[in-house]
């Protein structure tokens, strides 16, 4: 009477508070019944109740993050009874442990043991983590998942096939074949996005308002106005670049994958070229090494992608688009920065770097006699940074851009937000 007391307590506790699912099963003399509850951006909450003739000792969660997650085993904290109800959160939002984008599928199961020496497990099941908060609409063409949920029709469908085009373009220009489905959230204002983003520091998120960001192989989220469109074609080439360059050690160079980012929009509406002007008619260009990784100084923000831009035209322009996808490729087989140029150019950093200051009439870098003729240490590698392989295009309103913004008459400043 008392096991069935309190499944009637928990199915009414289901219906008032909206879990997503409920699974009850018996076994070996142990009875459980499981449940979720999607609280985005809070995270899963997931409820299991469950009796045993004997006393229950070990309770163990198993979950598994589609598609590629390993599975992950927690043991929450519970008192050992016949009659145990525990109730678990994975936190949507707790970087650098975990973060969860939109729409991320969760395979769970519990497993359960008693002092009779008895041992049971829930069937597998799969929650999928929306953002709940909004009334979402879908657009599908391709490999595209277009998710909105204010704005009209028109631009929607208008999203969509740029975001159709983009893929093809850039599949095409590096050689690479995205074979699995994207899923592109347009928020309508950068309130109602900065829940589904990963967590910052306050005083990051004062500063910085996110115009779009890959943050996750195949999740795409960006604001549904202003440079929409070119946000969109921007994040999405990053998923392109990742199937095209992204080998078993790690990432792109940021020069290379942001370049080509950059290639793939249509507009200069951050004043990249500007400030790369600027840059060039001072003699003040940042070196290749140095942009290996995104730069820490905000002052350099925009130099960064205008001299990223630069770069990736320069070897197109000048070797042209098959080299440009076969570095690619030698990025993707496991190639340093170094390496993967020598391969394919014939030339590494120092070269590259000589080579397009020419080609904008600067002199070669002077560099101290017998100096060394490869990157410095930490580099070399196919990337500096802490990338799980999520990129993003963010508008900031910076105090120490004021001055910047006034040379090149824009208010804001683009930074690649690097998630893990």
């Amino acid at each position: 009477m008392l096991r069935l007391a309190a499944f009637i307590a928990l199915v009414v506790s289901l219906a008032l508070s909206g879990f997503a699912s409920v699974i009850s099963a018996q076994a070996q003399g142990i009875q459980a019944t499981a449940s979720v509850e999607n609280s985005f951006p809070q995270g899963l909450l997931f409820h299991l109740v469950a009796s045993s003739d004997a006393m229950i000792t070990d309770v163990r969660l198993r979950y598994q993050i589609r598609p590629e997650g390993a599975l992950t085993s927690v043991v929450p904290e519970f008192e050992s009874s016949a009659n145990i109800d525990i109730t678990f959160t994975l936190e949507g939002n707790n970087p650098p442990r975990l973060y969860l984008p939109p729409g991320t599928a969760v395979d769970y199961f519990w497993e359960i043991e008693d002092a009779a020496g008895n041992a049971f497990s829930t069937e597998r099941a799969t929650v999928v983590y929306d953002d709940i908060r909004f009334p979402w609409r879908l657009l599908t063409a391709g490999v595209i998942n277009l998710h909105w949920y204010q704005g009209s029709e028109d631009f929607a469908q208008e999203m969509l096939e740029v975001a159709q085009r983009t893929i093809e373009d850039m599949s095409a220009l590096l050689g690479a074949q995205v074979e699995f489905p994207i899923h592109v959230w347009a928020y309508a204002n950068p309130s109602d996005m900065q829940a589904a983003l990963i967590q910052e520091s306050e005083s990051y998120e004062r500063r910085i308002i996110t115009a779009g960001a890959r943050v996750s192989k195949d999740t795409v989220l960006i604001l549904n106005s202003g440079a929409a469109l070119d946000t969109l074609r921007h994040e999405l080439a990053h998923v392109v670049n990742a199937v095209a360059g992204e080998g078993p050690f790690g990432s792109l160079p940021a020069w290379l994958d942001e370049g080509t980012a950059v290639l793939a929009q249509e507009e200069d509406p951050f004043g990249y070229h500007v400030a790369l002007e600027r840059a060039v008619a001072s003699g003040d260009v940042l070196s290749v090494p140095s942009i290996s990784s995104p730069p820490g100084d905000p002052n350099n923000v925009i130099l960064f992608y205008g001299q990223s831009w630069s770069l990736v035209s320069y070897l197109i322009d000048t070797y042209g688009p098959e080299k440009f996808a076969q570095l690619f490729a030698t990025f993707k087989a496991g190639a340093t920065t170094d390496d993967a140029l020598s391969e394919v150019y014939g030339f590494n950093q120092r070269g590259l770097e000589d080579g397009w200051r020419q080609s904008l009439g600067l002199p070669p870098l002077e560099r101290p006699e017998g100096g060394p003729t490869e990157s410095p240490a930490g580099t070399g590698g196919p990337a500096q940074s802490n990338d799980d392989g999520s990129s993003g295009l963010l508008v900031g309103l910076i105090a120490g851009l004021v001055a910047l913004a006034a040379v090149v008459g824009i208010g804001g400043y683009l930074l690649s937000r690097r998630l893990s």
